[in-house]
């Protein structure tokens, strides 16, 4: 029986196991040849031009239903793979594998698609789109003790972000330091446990995007001093602005630049992409004015400790 998922997702998908005449089966594998189809796994496809109208992030998020649709018993989806379905950042690209926990505590069998974990604390779950997913917590300690500093970091930031600022559609969380620690503590694996703590001291949800969280890490790699974020400071207008990131030893704003400033719906709120420019403009115009220094960077340097440095020093930071 085909999991419930169906329902938000079911549109989409074509199952070959649905396909029961040989005659239209044919036709179909015909069509898949010809590259109208891509295969997210095995028995299970997606028209390409849907595929192609979709992010990488929503193509990762079909590629994990496709897996649980398909499983032949009960999955957790756990990882990176939650951290897809909580719609928390990926630094970098998607792995082609789906994580989830196993039903028997043991763990199951992996394969090139799927990898699968021991459950440990099977308490800690959630249901999205239909999908059972760890819970955010859970999600974050697991990417924590598996993925790298920057990536955990970037999901990490997220995540405690999320406890004030809620996605819509999603469950309300409540994330804290405390509670990612006290998960920490009954992960059944002690493989990665002081990497994620690492990472739990590191994280900040004051850090409002990706790009924020990576250009911290590159800092703090860097060795020159960390910054105060999100910083209320006054413009020569008497207006008052929030800023990316704050050096007061240097009078130095840091502001990381990415392109989701200006194409991000949540952060038009409204505008266009040219009134966004021409407000952040102005914005800088004023706090230079008010004697601040100040800094943009886009993700190629945000995401590179070298050019980062190179360029904040160029700024006056040490």
């Amino acid at each position: 029986m085909l999991n419930p998922l169906t329902l938000a997702w079911r549109d989409d998908l074509v199952l070959t196991r649905e396909i029961t005449i040989a005659g239209d089966r044919t036709d179909f594998y015909q069509r898949v040849r010809a590259g109208e189809f891509v295969s997210l796994r095995r028995g299970v496809y997606m028209r390409k031009d849907r595929w192609d109208s979709m992010n990488p992030d929503d193509q990762y998020r079909a590629r994990v239903h496709a897996a649980v649709a398909f499983a032949s018993g009960a999955l957790v989806v756990s990882h990176v793979s939650a951290a897809a379905i909580w719609r928390l950042p990926m630094v970098g690209p998607y792995p082609r594998a789906i994580h989830a926990l196993h039903q028997e505590r043991n763990g199951g069998r992996s394969s090139s698609a799927l990898t699968l974990h021991k459950i440990g604390d099977s308490a800690l779950l959630a249901e999205i789109e239909g999908v059972t997913v760890t819970s955010l917590a859970r999600t974050v300690v697991d990417v924590a003790r598996t993925t790298t500093f920057t990536q955990a970091v970037a999901v990490a930031d997220a995540a405690l972000r999320r406890t004030r600022i809620p996605h819509a559609g999603l469950p309300l969380t409540d994330v804290t330091k405390e509670g990612l620690r006290e998960v920490l503590s009954h992960i059944p694996v002690a493989h990665g446990t002081a990497r994620a703590s690492r990472v739990i001291e590191f994280a900040d949800g004051l850090a409002d995007r990706p790009g924020e969280s990576v250009s911290r890490v590159n800092v703090s790699l860097a060795r020159l001093t960390p910054p105060i974020l999100q910083q209320l400071l006054r413009g020569a207008s008497g207006r008052s602005y929030y800023v990316d990131f704050w050096w007061p030893k240097f009078n130095l704003i840091g502001e990381f630049d990415g392109k989701g400033k200006y194409v991000d719906d949540e952060f038009l709120a409204g505008r266009t992409p040219q009134q966004a420019l021409y407000e952040e403009k102005l914005r800088e115009d004023d706090l230079r004015a008010a004697d601040h220094r100040f800094s943009r960077w886009p993700w190629e340097v945000a995401n590179s400790m070298p050019h980062l440095r190179a360029h904040l020093i160029a700024a006056g930071l040490r």
